[in-house]
């Protein structure tokens, strides 16, 4: 198993922690957390990162989804969305950046351990 570096997007610092600890189980390493697309876009672009993992709705302007589009335009790492929206507009808006998954809340053990062995066999 590949140990990941990670990075998480996420405005509840209580679900941060948690995605934190489930990542950190399942084996990776959580090399950052940010709250905003605006702090997130800083800081990716001074760590070594190997998977994105945000929220839709974050602390500002600009959302996980325009996050998503920042990262596919310019940094080419794989992005996963958390998010506890359902509505069918929004996952299409976000599968038009080519995640590797999106992930209703809570995030399961299950299924984002199958998301991140679908970016290690990549």
């Amino acid at each position: 198993m590949l140990n990941l570096n990670i990075f998480i997007v996420e405005d509840s610092p209580i679900i941060a922690a948690a995605l934190k600890h489930l990542v950190v189980r399942l084996g990776h390493t959580v090399v950052g957390i940010s709250e905003s697309y605006e702090d997130a876009v800083v800081q990716l672009d001074r760590i070594e990162i190997d998977m994105v993992i945000t929220d839709i709705m974050l602390s500002g302007i600009k959302n996980g989804i325009d996050l998503g589009a920042y990262i596919k335009k310019h940094l080419n790492i794989p992005v996963i969305y958390h998010s506890s929206i359902t509505d069918t507009s929004v996952i299409c808006n976000a599968m038009r950046t080519d995640p590797v998954a999106y992930l209703v809340k809570p995030v399961s053990r299950m299924d984002l351990s199958t998301a991140l062995l679908s970016v290690e066999a990549a």
